[in-house]
């Protein structure tokens, strides 16, 4: 069977460098720009998933990392559902 996986990409932009984050595989990549960060996360993804397909370890760790078949697609059963900045006062 060959389905969509569904990932999180988290890209952060800090000292002049993005890096994006998915956590459900725990991979990190870092660029100049936040295209590059990300495309550059999504082959480390696909990379990774090839290496577990190629071990046979892929089933185990998609379920491990809680990965459910929904319509045909991969995806977690937690969700981001949403990302913000917020302010707490801090006695400085």
């Amino acid at each position: 069977m060959i389905a969509d996986l569904v990932v999180t990409v988290l890209v952060r932009r800090g000292g002049g460098v993005f890096s994006a984050e998915c956590p459900e595989f725990g991979l990190f990549a870092t660029a100049s720009s936040a295209g590059d960060a990300r495309e550059e996360l999504l082959r480390l993804v696909r990379r990774r998933v090839e290496e577990l397909g190629a071990t046979g370890e892929l089933e185990a760790f998609l379920a491990r990392a809680g990965f459910v078949v929904d319509n045909g697609v991969l995806r977690t059963e937690r969700r981001l559902i949403s990302a913000e900045e917020a302010t707490v006062p801090v006695p400085f």
